[in-house]
């Protein structure tokens, strides 16, 4: 894939927001600050993180430490009740929804984006494409598609027989994209 330009970027933004989502831009050697100011910003003091090649090599564990927040890198399931903000990787975005997709077998990545209030998804830009036909191509051009594709858009909501809405009823009240400039 190739560097997500900032017409495809803006797309994904704004569609994310349509949905009450929010979005932030970040250098890869910028993620764990970025990530660190979000959380700081939003009153984040604890954290359940799944760790991925990404985030160990942009140091974002010990940024996140650095800043005062506490996090938890294990016994993922022990801690997302209860936490405050979940951070995720995920594999891939849609640019025409504003979503992000998760493409793994981890269970703990699944449970960090549904259980903690505040949920904060990574994913790179080269990973985003523009529309929901072009990642159903990617998936199914994949040599193997995962037992788990999970789409994130925007917060929890649900809505009653009267149509009355309710965020986060079950998920995260809030969700901020991450989107990484990583080629």
């Amino acid at each position: 894939m190739n560097k997500i330009t900032d017409e495809l970027y803006e797309s994904f933004k704004k569609n994310l927001e349509s949905v009450d989502g929010s979005c932030v831009r970040t250098s890869k050697a910028d993620l764990g600050k970025t990530l660190a100011d979000v959380l700081t910003k939003a009153g984040i003091k604890d954290t359940t993180i799944v760790e991925t090649p990404l985030f160990k090599e942009a140091g974002v564990v010990d940024a996140l430490k650095a800043a005062g927040i506490t996090v938890y890198t294990d016994h993922i399931r022990l801690h997302a009740e209860t936490v405050k903000g979940g951070i995720t990787e995920n594999q891939y975005g849609i640019a025409e929804l504003g979503t992000m997709v998760q493409g793994r077998d981890n269970i703990d990545e699944r449970v960090v984006a549904t259980m903690a209030e505040r949920y904060f998804g990574v994913v790179k830009g080269s990973t985003i494409v523009p529309t929901y036909d072009d990642m159903f191509d990617l998936l199914s051009g994949l040599p193997q598609i995962p037992d788990f594709v999970g789409f994130i858009s925007g917060p929890s909501r649900t809505a009653d027989i009267e149509c009355v809405s309710t965020v986060g009823v079950h998920g995260p009240l809030t969700l901020t994209a991450i989107v990484v400039d990583d080629e």
